[in-house]
């Protein structure tokens, strides 16, 4: 990845900010902290002068200057050294980057009432030059392409102040971040979702194979399964591709299919440089078997995977929006703390809006809109949950949870809860805020919402119903707060029927996430 070096970009970022500061300096000072970058040492005084490059500090033992370079500032007097830059960088996933970012930085110029020029610098980067209605140059966002792991180095070492992953930060990567004081990147102002979208297994059109168990899956691409005849397939050998390691689409797919059944990923596999590469290569061999995202599954067949508990998935839109498919992901937007140029910030809040996932659904990914699913296109969940349930009381409860959808529809919004808590995850609150401004709307005046907390089947069957009706009340009581109390025509139904209708399988932990949930449905 291309970036250029750090206190260089300090001096830029400086620099524009001073002229700024300066038409400040006849305000009386207050007091600022300027810290050394390792926090070894640090000193408090009047801020007497920026000029860019340098703090000038007037303390008790005389004015003090320090490069801005060698310390941070800490205050409200301290300069913004970012507000009036322009000129940034997102660094990070390229199937995000080259699917989705040019589309989204395209309708973002437009919507501005500008124009947009594209040079392509490198193979993997690009510099979007945006114009305004005057046709001056409002602003430029370079795009650096690399895997997802890039996103956080970048992000560490400032060369970056967007990083877009195709995988959630790590607990590495979050508490790198957080020593070198840039913000915990799970909070929710520094982690977003931009899209949805799901890993799903391809094969060649030609091959006869239509399901495989995620356990046989895990089997193929650790080398303990080389012949397709070994899954009821012809006498061939097994060609496996996929992107290398450092790939969100390849952590993503180890941590959700090979981890749980405690495998790791051959080295005879064929690693191609994109997804599309992946589905390509496997549409083109008979014998190819291969991960790739939903968006790019272009001429290869994608096959339904069955889970160890006997669930059969197939990666749908609502199932990828509900996140109920088994390798269901969620594309981040993730930023450092601190500040970042109001040109970013501008960019970002477009990046949230509803245009914004009008795109998302054209260039292919799965978008956050709201979509809606009768009881009848839910069979296959209520069948499973018929045959997985033994006891009588459990089955006089599922009856009456049916019995109460007949005529009412499930919303794609699940909410799903920090792991121990009935604290809503980033998804969730951010799903909330989007449910609370249908409600403002009207879209839902005069019916019935039914918020339905579930449990996983760890733990005593009173204690989870108990924890699942916790959970939809939590809900319930965060949409009326959100509207403001006004809840209009709509009324709000909170029910919880525990380990019931599991959607994952309680075997894994996984599953055990997927089935901690609160669904909305409508009557």
């Amino acid at each position: 990845m291309m970036g250029i070096d750090m206190l260089t970009n300090k001096s830029i970022l400086a620099t524009a900010a001073a002229c700024f500061w300066l038409a400040a300096l006849a305000v009386q000072a207050e007091d600022v902290t300027l810290r050394s970058l390792d926090e070894g040492s640090a000193m408090t005084g009047n801020l007497v002068e920026f000029d860019g490059e340098t703090y000038k500090l007037e303390t008790s033992i005389g004015v003090l200057s320090l490069s801005v370079s060698q310390v941070t500032c800490e205050g409200a007097e301290c300069p913004d050294l970012m507000a009036g830059l322009n000129e940034f960088t997102i660094a990070g996933s390229n199937s995000m980057g080259l699917q989705m970012m040019p589309a989204m930085i395209e309708a973002y110029a437009f919507e501005l009432g500008g124009d947009l020029e594209v040079e392509a610098i490198s193979p993997m980067q690009v510099k979007y030059t945006i114009l305004d209605a005057n046709d001056e140059v409002y602003s430029v966002i370079t795009v650096d392409l690399g895997d997802s792991s890039e996103a956080f180095s970048a992000l560490e070492s400032r060369d970056a102040v967007i990083g877009l992953s195709s995988r959630r930060v790590t607990t590495g990567e979050r508490n790198r971040l957080l020593r070198a004081g840039r913000g915990d990147l799970t909070a929710p102002e520094q982690e977003r979702i931009l899209a949805l979208d799901g890993m799903v297994v391809t094969v060649s059109p030609n091959n006869p194979i239509r399901t495989l168990s995620l356990d046989q899956i895990s089997d193929i691409f650790a080398g303990n399964i080389r012949n397709w005849r070994e899954v009821g397939g012809v006498d061939a050998s097994i060609n496996v591709y996929r992107r290398d390691g450092n790939s969100g689409a390849t952590q993503v797919f180890e941590t959700l299919v090979m981890a749980p059944t405690r495998r790791v990923l051959a080295n005879t596999a064929f690693i191609l440089g994109s997804n599309a590469a992946v589905s390509d290569a496997v549409a083109q061999d008979p014998n190819g078997i291969g991960i790739t995202s939903v968006s790019e599954e272009r001429n290869a067949k994608v096959l339904a995977l069955r889970s160890v508990c006997g669930q059969v998935s197939t990666a749908s839109e609502f199932s990828i929006k509900t996140e109920e498919y088994p390798i269901s992901r969620r594309l981040f937007l993730y930023t450092a703390g601190g500040a970042i140029p109001d040109k970013a910030v501008e960019l970002i809040e477009f990046l949230e809006s509803d245009a914004a996932q009008d795109i998302v659904e054209q260039v292919g990914f799965v978008s956050q809109n709201v979509a809606a699913a009768s009881l009848n296109d839910q069979g296959r969940r209520l069948a499973h949950a018929l045959t997985s349930e033994r006891d009588r009381a459990s089955l006089a409860l599922l009856q009456e949870m049916v019995a109460g959808l007949l005529d009412a529809e499930r919303l794609s919004l699940t909410f799903r809860f920090k792991s121990g808590s009935i604290s809503p995850d980033n998804r969730a609150v951010a799903d909330i805020a989007r449910l609370a401004e249908m409600l403002r709307n009207g879209d839902f005046d005069g019916k019935r919402l039914m918020i339905i907390g579930f449990a996983d089947s760890i733990g005593a069957i009173n204690e989870n119903r108990r924890l699942s009706q916790a959970r939809a009340e939590s809900i319930r009581d965060v949409l009326v707060e959100a509207v403001g109390g006004e809840t209009g025509a709509v009324q709000f139904t909170p029910f919880g029927y525990g380990k019931l209708s599991p959607l994952g399988c309680n075997e894994t932990e996984d599953g055990r996430d997927t089935n901690r949930r609160v669904e909305v449905w409508v009557r």
